[in-house]
């Protein structure tokens, strides 16, 4: 590859970052409704037109920006947990984490297009289609968590209810402050099931 061509390369690769943090930004500050191409495309600094090559819709743009925002937390979740120490330790760690991103920004910038999405045809398949990308990245952080659990009968069904009763809480709680003592209740009963996990694993 030519340095003319890698150079453009580069410019097109931090564009696009650009304007699809922009579009997350967008979301968690005026949600879907007041989120659009051309205050995504001011936010990030870049031409309408420039932005419209790239996602020549509303909904292109902003599902798109939760993958981008997504992959790169499941990146950051994954480095964050410890790869050696007290299995069970690291599966509390990873669940404490878990629960600092589902009342973290983006989750719910997340939320948002769930919600538009409901009424919003153009949005439905999309989101259905990123809704099981994001189950197949917290399986795969799972696994990279507690390797070899993966194969006992249990795993795929804790996963579910670990990730769903944690979605869940956060939204229940949102503008809620203090959360602590309801989740160390919760926390608690997803170990013990985690326990069983691990148990029938070394059985």
């Amino acid at each position: 590859m030519s340095e003319d061509r890698r150079r453009q390369k580069e410019r097109t690769a931090a564009t696009r970052a650009a304007v699809l943090e922009a579009t997350v930004e967008l979301l968690v500050q005026r949600g879907y409704a007041g989120t659009s191409t051309r205050l995504a495309a001011e936010q990030a600094g870049v031409s309408l037109g420039a932005l419209q090559h790239h996602f020549p819709t509303k909904a292109e743009l902003t599902v798109e920006s939760m993958r981008f925002v997504t992959d790169r937390l499941a990146d950051e979740f994954v480095s964050a947990i410890p790869r050696d120490g007290d299995e069970l330790e690291r599966i509390s760690l990873a669940l404490d984490r878990l629960l600092v991103v589902f009342r973290g920004p983006t989750f719910a910038a997340a939320l948002e297009l769930h919600l538009a999405a409901r009424t919003d045809e153009s949005l439905r398949e999309p989101i259905r289609r990123l809704h099981l990308e994001d189950q197949n990245r917290f399986r795969e952080s799972a696994i990279a968590l507690m390797p070899g659990v993966e194969d006992q009968p249990g795993f795929d069904a804790w996963l579910l209810m670990s990730v769903s009763a944690i979605r869940g809480m956060a939204v229940a709680t949102m503008g809620v402050a203090e959360v602590e003592d309801e989740w160390q209740l919760l926390k608690a009963q997803l170990l013990d099931s985690a326990t069983e996990l691990l148990r029938q694993e070394s059985a």
